[in-house]
């Protein structure tokens, strides 16, 4: 590979040794509503400066072989330009691989004649994974002109990241990429390392990506899961206080940490992060989750070694559930009928949803970093009778320990129908079977009164083995 761009090299350099040198453009008079623009030149050269304190704290990065440089923007009538100039060619971290352009308001200071004299504000630097881009022709007052949307190969600078999607159909050795296994998550956010280069380019679909010198490119393959999004337990709408915070993934290089922007990633699927680190690096890199809210927690994983620099609960280093689940169901005395109290799934966290009386929801928490809470989703199936009871059956649901112990129920989730449809419960962390089951009451239900529970035949056992 280093040899076909060495080559690349060579033939460019001769190719532009044959060419003749090109007429330099006549230099221009930019204007706006027909009055000439005051010391064009000087304004461009001053919304350099203001743009080089966004490059050097890593607001945004250089996306191209040449200096940032700030430009007019034609609006399609003989000089007129944009009431702005547009600086770049950068690229917003977090974004994807494209060229981004930070626009500069300009502030009508005073009118004379034929000019009009502006001053620079400051440059309005998009926000993370958004994108800013010029409609026109950009042009300088020395007649230069580039066109923003023509497609070009990029030049990565510091603090460059990308989060480019992957449709999964090539393999990562078809990209040249080394396999890694390994996974962070909570209960609101999943993401699986799955493959990671060192690549001096990268093909994306805006162009060649290269880094500049003084820079190395990272590729990081990951599979993600916004579990906020893809787990109906968290689709509430009345939560007491505020709704769960979604949790972040960041990424840390040395003397950076950037975060990868929710809405650049898939609620599942996969995606590419492409970044920068210094050349030489000093220090390691490290993928970063953290879930937010009161009770906040931050996972750590170097890559590529996958090694763990954090002291997560021991059940977020375990799976959350199986790959595949059996439903099974165990048959229960409901008053005069014989129902079925089938389990339809179960979660393995560090937290789950919860409703509090009869409206609202909250997040319960493990109580000590060696628990677990388990999630057991429910369906009352048969000739059901007409009464919502699963806030009065929740507590006549019971899942034991190996040792024959009850685990403490911390929550529940119910909403009409004889039975909840999910329990929670707090087990130690290393659990690696329960069982589920119905035990004998007799609770008051809405329109039946005092009802008889039991089950009729053996309690579920359910396998943690994941």
């Amino acid at each position: 590979m280093r040899r076909a761009v060495l080559g690349l090299t060579v033939l460019l350099a001769v190719t532009g040794c044959a060419t003749a040198a090109k007429t330099q453009p006549a230099s221009i008079q930019p204007t706006v509503d027909g009055l000439k623009i005051a010391d064009a030149s000087d304004l461009q050269a001053q919304a350099e400066a203001q743009l080089a304190y966004t490059l050097e704290y890593g607001y945004v990065a250089r996306a191209g072989a040449a200096a940032v440089t700030c430009w007019f923007a034609k609006t399609g009538v003989e000089s007129e330009v944009d009431k702005r100039l547009w600086c770049g060619p950068v690229q917003v971290p977090g974004s994807g691989a494209s060229t981004d352009w930070v626009p500069v308001p300009l502030k009508e200071v005073t009118k004379t004649g034929d000019q009009v004299r502006y001053e620079v504000q400051s440059p309005q630097v998009p926000e993370k994974g958004t994108r800013s881009t010029p409609l026109g022709t950009l042009v300088r007052t020395d007649g230069k002109e580039f066109d923003p949307k023509k497609q070009q190969d990029l030049t990565a600078g510091r603090d460059f990241l990308a989060v480019l999607p992957d449709d999964g159909k090539r393999s990562n050795a078809d990209l040249g990429l080394g396999n890694l296994d390994f996974r962070l998550r909570d209960d609101l956010l999943s993401t699986v390392v799955t493959g990671w280069a060192n690549p001096d380019i990268w093909f994306t679909a805006e162009g060649t990506l290269r880094a500049e010198p003084g820079t190395r490119l990272r590729v990081v393959r990951m599979k993600v899961e916004k579990l906020w999004e893809t787990d109906s337990g968290f689709h509430r709408t009345n939560w007491q206080g505020f709704a769960p915070q979604p949790s972040e993934l960041a990424l840390e290089v040395p003397g950076k940490r950037q975060l990868l922007p929710a809405d650049r990633l898939p609620a599942n699927g996969s995606v590419f992060v492409v970044y920068t680190v210094p050349d030489p690096q000093d220090g390691a890199e490290t993928l970063a989750l953290g879930s937010l809210g009161a009770k906040s927690l931050e996972q750590r994983v170097e890559i590529p070694s996958g090694k763990r620099t954090d002291n997560a609960p021991h059940v977020l280093q375990r799976a959350a559930g199986p790959a595949q689940f059996q439903e099974a169901t165990q048959k229960i005395r409901f008053s005069d009928r014989e129902l079925g109290m089938k389990v339809t799934g179960i979660r393995l966290g560090r937290q789950r949803p919860v409703k509090l009386g009869q409206s609202q929801y909250d997040v319960a928490t493990i109580s000590a970093p060696d628990k677990a809470l388990l999630e057991v989703r429910v369906e009352a199936t048969g000739n059901l009778p007409d009464t919502a009871g699963g806030n009065l059956t929740k507590d006549l649901i019971t899942v034991k320990l190996p040792d024959g112990s009850t685990a403490p129920q911390v929550g529940a989730r119910y909403d009409g129908g004889p039975l909840p449809f999910a329990i929670v419960v707090e087990i130690p962390a290393d659990t690696r079977s329960v069982s589920v089951g119905m035990e004998p009451g007799e609770p008051e239900l809405p329109r039946l009164g005092k009802t008889a529970i039991s089950p009729v035949d053996s309690r579920i056992t359910l396998a943690l083995e994941f």
